[in-house]
């Protein structure tokens, strides 16, 4: 009877070891962040990627008490659910060391046991980052839809009376004498129908889909090539280009104009933001990790207002008096179309970086 019991009963330790393992990996590894705590609301256990979003080890956060580790909104929550409220996926900004903030869904629970005597709570984050990210993705995009639907409709309706309206132009500027403010004003006209073509083209070239046509390419020798059409507009403001050639980089499976096209535009548009003596540094590299080719581009401009980052792909957005504010947009439209990613990072009165990233697996042609 004895050896029952103790073989029952070591039965029963393993199953309960083994019980107790199999949560403990589930809970350290659950994606979402879990904070417990005692019957004294002190801090008893709380995993890895609640450590993350609370920016505090398991260490730094175990027996403390739960109001005074956490940030003031998670405290008022926690509050409330002592008062009866159930918290369930309230949706907050984490303010975290370095004052950088975290979007994150909360929820919280009492724990009562069997006997209905509380033993803690449970307090479970989620981040909401890349679901923030995509929200923002999926406005960006029907706002684009809806741009592309109307200048579809009407370019070609105004660049039609646009031609007639420069042909006069510059017929009555022919019947002027020269230095005259009949003259002027005709050439003036002209002027503005070529700018308002400019902007037509612009329009057209954002509203058309973007077909593709890859061909592998050596991206030293496109950057090189678009480098030498800009190299003018450099010059004229005292700009130095530095080009970083990388020695070992594959063909990448490229639309060769198209992606000439992008880097023009991030090349005017850091001219453009520098004073004279500025320098614009373009870096490419290849990851055959993770097979990825990333060109970032960096200058010494007067940088992006915070306020503005998160708006600059946006189509007619622009700080610019004389911008049309498509530039950035169909950029960022054909990095999109090789199925790649463009980021900025920028400081106010320092300068900007772009990094262009783009695949480069399974398609890519190694130059032997």
């Amino acid at each position: 009877m004895f050896l029952l019991v103790a073989q029952r009963y070591g039965a029963t330790r393993r199953e309960l070891q083994d019980t107790s393992a199999f949560f403990e990996k589930v809970v350290t590894h659950l994606p979402a962040g879990l904070v417990a705590t005692d019957a004294r609301h002190r801090i008893s256990f709380c995993n890895g990627e609640a450590e993350r979003l609370l920016g505090q080890t398991s260490r730094a956060l175990e027996g403390k008490p739960l109001k005074e580790a956490l940030d003031p909104h998670l405290s008022v929550l926690l509050e409330r659910m002592e008062q009866g409220d159930v918290i369930l996926e309230e949706e907050m900004e984490l303010t975290l060391k370095g004052r950088r903030k975290v979007p994150v869904s909360a929820s919280a629970a009492r724990i009562v046991n069997e006997a209905g005597i509380f033993v803690g709570t449970i307090l479970i984050l989620r981040d909401l980052k890349e679901v923030r990210h995509l929200q923002e993705e999926i406005r960006r995009k029907e706002k684009l839809a809806a741009v592309g639907d109307l200048a579809a409709g009407i370019a070609h309706e105004i660049r039609n009376p646009l031609s007639s309206i420069k042909g006069l132009a510059t017929y009555f500027k022919t019947k002027y004498a020269h230095e005259t403010e009949d003259r002027e004003a005709a050439e003036v006209m002209v002027e503005e129908v070529d700018r308002l073509n400019r902007v037509i083209s612009e329009l057209l070239e954002f509203a058309r889909p973007s077909q593709l046509t890859r061909k592998p390419t050596d991206v030293n020798q496109l950057l090189s090539h678009s480098i030498r059409l800009i190299e003018q507009d450099g010059r004229q403001k005292k700009i130095r280009i530095h080009l970083s050639e990388e020695k070992d980089l594959p063909l990448v499976p490229l639309d060769a104009d198209r992606f000439t096209q992008c880097l023009l535009n991030l090349y005017l548009n850091s001219i453009q933001a520098m004073d004279p003596g500025g320098s614009l540094f373009i870096r490419p590299s290849y990851d055959p990790k993770e097979q990825t080719f990333t060109i970032e581009l960096e200058d010494t401009g007067g940088g992006i207002e915070p306020a503005h980052v998160s708006k600059i792909f946006d189509p007619y957005f622009t700080t610019k008096t004389t911008g049309t504010g498509l530039g950035l947009a169909i950029v960022h439209k054909i990095i999109e179309a090789h199925d790649g990613t463009i980021t900025v990072r920028s400081t106010p009165g320092k300068g900007t970086i772009f990094t262009l990233v783009l695949p480069a697996d399974g398609e890519i042609e190694v130059r032997p």
